[in-house]
Parts: structure tokens; sequence; C-alpha cells
């Protein structure tokens, strides 16, 4: 059914975006021959009275086949001459070229105001507070709905950390039982903190105070297998952890996923709808529970504790306790309590299997505001598309960065599970990220076109056509061979993992 989905999916964004180019070549008068979705042999078509309307054998995109485009062929048998696409005025192939990105982007803004005015937004509630933290000090508590942060109304929970960093002040506006409430925070140094299972018996309130036989101190290095030792005189080993380190914040983590299945492998014994109530004793209550529950899942062995330790202080420690045999997941079915036990290669193939719902229910605005929350909520994701393309230059392996349709199958069959809000955003992100890549000056991408359409109005000359070929060429086989090395690094990284 991904796949099916995400053909679907492929077909509808890809005649939008071609869309925009057959219009406005029609428009102004270009003879079109072809309209095709897909690449390679033709299935089947339909002629029209001047365009045949193709779909083709390979679904990776397709195409709008203009005569003139090659400038090289001079004559077509039929076409008159003022309706090749290479004796049109450099304004009108400029337009001819530009509308298809622009089909695209106009089609992310139209998906997101549908999905905001049908399904408002996920509200952004906050997950779980670090004890004596700024945020805990301000007053604020896990269940909170954050609706604002320094005036920016909040429409997705990942936005609050956006709002928020970097901020010497924080003025936040948030809901709890109904009523409104304002605060100011000012981001302190919090942590380093660790997320640590061990092998021992821990005590909240206590501190860290040696690793090894070392004093414990922020430069200290913690591994796996450290001996840690605590002001109580108890002793642990560390047998996996999560750090985070140092720096400027208010204190809070934002709810994600619940507890609830959305999409798993049955043959680990649980299916869609099932809650996850505990794993190995540990509660998994919020996203963080949670999330500390499933690491339990994958390191732990026998009996000790979970502890978040924040600078050297036990801000929270709870029992585990894990079967011999591998790990015990206790869930609910239709209102009644389970449990299997699996083994520690099940429990890890059963994770990767996994899709959980959303923690969090939707707010609406009423529909006048969810139009201009839509928008504005496209406006932002434009924004960090176009700061993570620049940011590829500073990464250090940029195409690792990229997806491909491999990987969408993956992403599209996730969403789905979750829902047609949850997928209909994603095409909006899809057709919105064809048409700002589209726009990148690359050679056979559009916005070469568009380059090379602007050169030839500024200078008032033609370019040399062949020089157009040569460069759309080499752009071409650069784009296959991206194209094939995405496709193998979505192979290693969804289905060879």
């Amino acid at each position: 059914m991904s796949i099916i989905y995400f053909i679907l999916i492929l077909i509808g964004i890809v005649l939008v975006h071609e869309f925009g180019h057959f219009i406005f070549a029609k428009l102004f008068k270009v003879y079109v021959l072809e309209f095709a979705f897909g690449f390679g042999p033709k299935i089947f078509s339909i002629k029209g009275k001047e365009t045949e309307y193709r779909f083709n054998a390979v679904p990776l995109g397709g195409y709008v086949k203009m005569a003139g485009e090659d400038p090289n062929v001079e004559k077509i048998e039929g076409v008159p001459k003022e309706r090749m696409l290479y004796f049109k005025s450099p304004w009108k192939r400029l337009i001819i070229v530009a509308a298809g990105p622009a089909f695209s982007i106009l089609a992310a803004y139209v998906l997101m105001i549908f999905v905001s005015v049908i399904w408002g937004f996920p509200q952004a509630l906050v997950d779980w507070v670090v004890p004596n933290s700024p945020a805990a000090v301000s007053g604020l508590q896990p269940g909170d709905r954050i609706i604002s942060v320094n005036g920016n109304v909040i429409l997705n929970p990942d936005e609050t950390v956006t709002f928020i960093s970097g901020q010497k002040e924080v003025r936040m506006t948030y809901i709890r039982n109904g009523q409104r409430y304002k605060t100011k925070i000012v981001p302190q140094e919090i942590g380093p903190q660790y997320f640590m299972v061990l092998n021992g018996n821990v005590s909240t309130g206590t501190t860290l105070e040696k690793v090894g036989t070392i004093p414990f101190n922020e430069q200290n290095q913690i591994l796996n297998g450290s001996l840690l030792t605590f002001s109580n005189g108890s002793t642990a080993l560390v047998i996996n952890y999560q750090y985070i380190q140092k720096s400027k914040l208010i204190g809070i983590y934002m709810q994600s996923m619940s507890n609830k299945i959305a999409s798993v492998n049955p043959a680990y014994g649980l299916k869609t709808g099932d809650k996850i109530l505990s794993i190995d004793g540990v509660i998994a209550n919020g996203s963080l529970g949670l999330q500390n529950a499933i690491e339990i899942g994958e390191y732990a062995t026998g009996t000790g504790t979970f502890a978040i330790i924040n600078g050297n202080k036990v801000i929270t420690a709870f029992k585990y306790e894990a079967p011999s045999d591998g790990v015990k997941i206790v869930y609910e079915r239709d209102g009644n309590v389970g449990s299997i036990i699996l083994t520690h290669d099940q429990f890890n193939s059963f994770i990767n299997s996994l899709e959980l719902f959303p923690a969090y229910s939707n707010w609406y605005p009423g529909p006048f505001d969810a139009i201009g929350y839509g928008i504005v909520y496209t406006n932002r994701i434009f924004t960090s598309m176009i700061t993570f393309l620049g940011n590829l230059f500073t990464v250090k392996n940029p195409l690792n960065q990229f997806t491909g349709p491999v990987g969408l199958v993956k992403i599209v069959g996730q969403a789905s599970a979750q829902g047609l809000q949850t997928l209909l955003t994603l095409i909006a992100l899809i057709t919105l990220n064809l048409g700002i890549i589209n726009l990148i000056p690359f050679p056979s991408l559009d916005g070469s076109h568009i380059v090379f359409a602007l050169i030839e109005i500024i200078t008032k000359k033609r370019i040399n056509p062949n020089v157009i070929g040569y460069v759309s060429t080499i752009g071409f086989f650069i784009l296959m061979a991206f194209f094939f090395y995405i496709t193998y690094l979505d192979l290693s990284r969804f289905w060879f993992k």
C-alpha cells in the first residue's frame, strides 16, 4: 500500500508541476507535442487536437515536450515557426519555465490551508519540566499548552524550540485548564544532561561524585562500562546513556509521540490500536517516559535504575526489572491488559517496525484564522527549506541530508498510518520541496533555464544553443548520478539497515 500511495502522490505532484508549464505554454501559443507522466516506454496515451497525453512506464517524474525546445531543430512538420518555443521572446520562455515550480509551491500553500481549515493545528503540550530549571521556577507544568513564544503563534510543537533557541528572554503565553497565562523566562545554563541505563541502585537527589576513581566534573569522559559513585555511597555501572551538552535552555521537553500504536509488524504480538503501558516495569507515560522505556528495553538486563542526571545531580531515578529471557512489554488492547516477552533481537526489530500516533490533539482557531495561519505555517516551512539548502554548503556530507523515492515510500507509509491530515501535510512538504529544488539554477533544472532567459532579457542577445545543450546534458548526467546515489543511501537507511 505504501508503494501505491507513493505512486498516486507522485502522479498528483508531477501533474501539478507540469500543468504549470503546460498551461502557460498554451497561453503563449506554444505548440505542445506531449504532456507526459513518467519516462521511458509509453504504456498508453490519449491524442488531443495537438498534444499527446502519455502515461509512461517509469513513474518517477514527468515532462511537457514543446516544439522548439531544441533550438537546433528549426522546423517541425505541421508546426508554424511562430509557435515554437525557441522563437518566443525570452520573457515568455521565462514565465513558461517558472510556472512549473510556481504551481508546485502554490499547491503546497493550497494543501496546507486546506489541512489547517479542516483539522486545525497540533497542540504544543509540555511533556516534562526539568526540576529547578527556569521553566519550573516560572511555574510551567506538564500538560500546559504553549500558544505563543515572543509573539509568534505556535502552529507545531517543534516550533516551540525554534522560537526559544538563542533568545535572551522568552515571553510565553500558555493555557492550563482553559485559563490563559503569560510568563517571562530567562534561559540559563542547564546540563550537561545524561539519560542513563544503569546497573545498580541510584536515588533521586543524590549527586554523581566519581567516574571510576576520578572526581566527576563536566570534562569527565563517561563511557558505557564506566563505574559511577554517588554521594550516598552507592555505585552503578553504565550500560548505555544519551548525552545533551550544557547550553542555555529554559528546561522543557515537548510531547511528540503517544503510546498508541499506529503501525507495527504483527509478528511480534502487538497490533494497531494497542497502547504500550510499560517496558521492563518502566511506565511508558508521556513522550519522554516512552523513549526512556524503549531505551531500557534495548539495553537493560536484570535489574537496575534509569537515571536522569542534570549537571551532577540525579533529578529523576526509577527502577527497571528485565526478565532473564528478554524484554517484557505490558500493553492494553480493547480495555484489557496483556503482556508479551520478546528477545532483545526481536525487540529491536519490533521497534524498527513501530509507528506511533502523535501525543497531541489539534486545536482549531476558526476558519478565517486557519487560512491565515496556514499561510504563515507554509511560509515558515518555505523559509526553513531555503535555510536548509543554504546550510548544505557547511555540512560535511550534504548528500546524506536528502531522501529519494525509495525513502519516500517508507515515509509515505508512516504518514498514511497516522491519518489523512498527516498524509496531506507530507504531500504539501513534498510539492513545496519540488518547487524550491527546481528553482535552483543547476543545469537541466528549471532554474537554469530561468537564468538563461534572464541573461537574454538583460543582454538582448541569444545564448548559443549549443552551449545550452551541452550544459543541460552535463547537468542531466550529474542529476542521474545523484539520483542513483540517493537511492543507494535510501536502501541502506530504510530497508537494509
